[in-house]
Formats: structure tokens, sequence, C-alpha cells
């Protein structure tokens, strides 16, 4: 099936979506117990990694969207309203980055409640979006986030453009999907030894994914953690990347709950039925 090219108006030909995942150390408490060593670097992000990404957008003026861990907007909660005061949405990305698809009904339903509450709470206002902890869900998830609030979901990596999705097969209800790919995710280029790869190289594959993005769908969506993409070398290469966005025609920079809010009202927006799953 061709997708539906996204018509965004006021001669807008590619919606672009910066978004930052993970904010401290959680997930590697979670991982490894303990917060020390070359592998637990979470500590990063909110020590120069969060800093250098707010910097480099309000150099260019561009908003985007942060998905972060209740558990982390809870201990870093200055940086995150920082965050929302220099113009940036905050989303939900989990409890404490869990390996989300193994959770049970109870546990899942808790920890969506317990993250939720955090965000609401530090931020004064309960957060739209929703992005599973590296994009793994469970049946239930999408039914989940829906009742507790949530306006879009950004965990799927099954499309091109937005779209709508039954949240499950025996209820009507939809939330909105923003697809994402690893393609565009900087972790498997930079979160382990043996899979780094030179930012000149990552940028190369950006820039081409970008083109065909703004030539073929209409949407991209960039996905980086603070704690790779905030160092030095790779920060300069996302620099390049934004320059060589902006350098187009018809770019429109959103943040997450903007595309879903005007993709929810938009006729020709894709509509799929819920995910299948085991009988």
């Amino acid at each position: 099936m061709a997708s539906e090219r996204p018509e965004w108006g006021d001669g807008r030909r590619c919606a672009v979506a910066l978004t930052f995942d993970n904010f401290g150390e959680s997930y590697d408490l979670l991982r490894y117990g303990h917060a020390g060593g070359a592998s637990a670097d979470g500590v990063y992000a909110p020590r120069r990694g969060i800093e250098r990404v707010l910097d480099l957008l309000d150099r260019h003026k561009l908003p985007a969207t942060f998905f972060l861990e209740g558990w982390n907007v809870k201990k870093y909660a200055s940086l995150a309203r920082e965050i929302v005061e220099r113009g940036h949405e905050v989303a939900s990305h989990g409890w404490m980055h869990e390996a989300w698809s193994t959770l049970g009904l109870e546990q899942e339903s808790d920890l969506i409640r317990r993250t939720t509450d955090a965000l609401s709470e530090v931020l004064g206002r309960p957060p739209r979006g929703w992005r599973a902890p590296s994009g793994l869900t469970t049946t239930s998830t999408l039914a989940l986030i829906h009742d507790a609030g949530y306006r879009y979901d950004s965990s799927f990596g099954d499309d091109d453009v937005p779209y709508r999705l039954q949240i499950s097969a025996d209820r009507s209800e939809e939330i909105v999907e923003l697809p994402w790919s690893w393609t565009l995710d900087d972790a498997p280029f930079y979160a382990h030894p043996g899979t780094l790869r030179r930012p000149s190289e990552v940028l190369q594959l950006w820039t081409e994914e970008f083109d065909a993005a703004l030539a073929m769908t209409g949407f991209f969506m960039l996905v980086c953690h603070p704690r790779y993409s905030g160092r030095p070398a790779r920060i300069l290469a996302l620099e390049k990347l934004i320059d060589h966005i902006q350098a187009q025609d018809g770019i429109w920079f959103v943040r997450c709950e903007e595309i879903a809010e005007f993709a929810s009202k938009l006729p020709t927006t894709p509509r799929y039925p819920a995910p299948a799953k085991m009988q």
C-alpha cells in the first residue's frame, strides 16, 4: 500500500520531529544495579549532553520533544523544567526504561501511572505523548496509555507517516501513532563499542534519509540520546544535519504533540486496526 503523504498546509513539504530519549542513570541502575563504569554513561546526559542539545536548539531556534523516564524526571526536576521553559515538549519514556514487552498487566499499568504522575507533578501538566523504552510494547500498552490520557504514541516502526491506530481489537477508540525507525536512531551507531560509527558516516546516512523523506513521505522523525549524540563530535554532526535541513524550503520543525494533533484532524491520515496477536 502506498502511504498517503500528509498535506501539512501553508507550503510545508516535510514535518521534522527532533526527538531526544533518556535523561539520567535509571537505565543503568536497572541493567547493572549501579551507575558507574564505562558502560553506565546515563549520567552524561544531565551532566553534559542535555545542555549541549538545548544550546544547539536555541542557536537554530528549533522546538523538540524529549521522551524522558519518570524516575529521571523526579531526580532531575529542575533540568526537566528547564527543557520546557526553553520551548520544548517533555513526553513519557517509561519509569526507569524497563524491558517493556516483558511486563505483566498490573505492573505495566502501575508503571504508566507512576510515570504519568511524576511528569505531571514536576512539569505542571500531564504528558501528551508516550514512547515505550526501546519501542517495546505489550498487547495492553495502547489501551493503557489511551486510558491514562495520552494523545499519541511513538513506539512503532511500521510506517513512514503518522497514522491512527485502533487501541485494541475489542475497542473502537484510536490513538495517533508517530512511527520511527532504527535507521534514524543514534543508538545502533553510538551505543556499544562493537557498533561504533564515525559521526561523519552517521551524518551522511541521516542526510540521505532526510532527502528521501522530503522527496517521498513528508515526515522525518529523528531519535537521538543526549548520552550519545550529546558528545562533542556527534553534536557537531547533528548540527550539520540541521543546517542541511534548514537549507531546504518548506520545512516544518515541530513538537510531536503538534504533529499528533494535526494528524488526528487530517482526513488523509491512514487508519489501521489494532496490531495482530497470537490467539
